[in-house]
């Protein structure tokens, strides 16, 4: 807004200054202000019916002839209302008795229909700019309460997907009649209140993030009395960097899924995760079996993290997904502003 109105006196000072060039050589001081006043009225006059009436109104990209010929005469009756006024009050009153006598009609004609022309071309060129900044925050504000909505929709998968695969879990062990059961409860318990209480806020600290996964570990330790080469390396990290709940999560459960890491030995997990200031770098490598087909799964795990990724850090981060003979490694990082 304060924009708008200092480009307005710049204008109206600028077109001011050339009135009164014209006129400041060959005129008294007293005729030079009456003389700018006069014509900065119909100037001003036609720049804001045009701003305020015309454009809003009539001007359209599908029909700009209508605007033309409602602008042109519109144009056409100000310039003889001010060529009347000028030649047979103004000129008359003011300029009787000066150097050069009163102008000619033609003279006042022309002059007064170039610069009021001049100046509705400058209030439509106005115009269009700033519908062109009002269309363009609009449309900013569209990507953004789409954007939102779709990362609110993306969070809300997050926790179905989670509670189905604890659940059966909690099944497996139960199944099995194992005595980690009931601290697999417990520890499905710190979990679903880290997932349903803090994962509601759009950013949760790395701490808690940090102790999530490594719940979820144990977690899925429990599930085999064989050892499991899980490692989770943690370290030169800032605990409170906040970041958005779960963001890892879809990579750790695919390691788990396609590693088969509870039915083959030899197979291995291996997590990193550490920051540097305002950046974080994940990595995570696993084992691929050479023989035997993964877990069946939906599998929108990873492409749900991808576009949170999109919508949370455009620009900010980068991800690499590949496998090097058998071994799947994922290495994301994260500038955290």
């Amino acid at each position: 807004m304060f924009k708008r109105i200092y480009f307005q006196i710049i204008f109206w000072a600028i077109i001011a200054g050339i009135n009164i060039g014209f006129t400041v050589y060959f005129l008294p001081l007293r005729t030079i202000i009456l003389s700018t006043l006069f014509v900065l009225f119909f100037q001003m006059f036609v720049f804001y019916f045009n701003v305020g009436v015309l454009f809003p109104r009539y001007f359209s990209l599908k029909n700009t002839g209508r605007f033309v010929l409602i602008t042109a005469a519109f144009i056409v009756f100000v310039t003889l209302c001010q060529t009347m006024a000028d030649y047979y009050y103004f000129s008359k009153l003011i300029l009787k008795g000066g150097p050069f006598g009163r102008p000619h009609m033609m003279m006042i004609l022309m002059r007064s229909f170039f610069w009021l022309s001049f100046i509705d071309m400058i209030s439509t060129v106005y115009m269009m700019q700033n519908r062109i900044r009002e269309q363009s925050e609009q449309t900013q504000r569209l990507i953004a309460e789409k954007l939102n909505t779709e990362l609110k929709l993306l969070k809300a998968q997050i926790n179905p997907h989670f509670i189905f695969n604890t659940l059966n879990n909690i099944y497996s062990l139960s199944y099995m009649k194992s005595e980690k059961a009931p601290e697999g409860i417990l520890k499905l318990s710190q979990m679903l209140r880290y997932v349903i209480e803090e994962c509601e806020g759009e950013k949760v600290t790395l701490k808690s993030e940090i102790e999530y996964i490594e719940n979820y570990i144990a977690f899925q330790k429990m599930k085999t009395p064989n050892e499991q080469n899980i490692f989770f390396e943690y370290f030169n990290t800032d605990s409170e960097i906040l970041i958005p709940p779960m963001l890892f999560m879809p990579f750790i459960e695919n390691s788990f899924k396609y590693s088969k890491i509870e039915e083959q030995p030899q197979s291995f997990i291996k997590i990193k995760l550490t920051t540097d200031h305002q950046k974080i770098n994940f990595t995570i490598r696993n084992s691929v079996p050479k023989s035997g087909r993964p877990k069946p799964g939906a599998g929108t795990g990873i492409d749900n993290v991808k576009k949170r990724l999109n919508i949370i850090f455009p620009d900010k981060h980068t991800l690499s997904i590949h496998q090097e003979n058998n071994e799947f490694i994922v290495d994301l990082r994260l500038l955290i502003l």
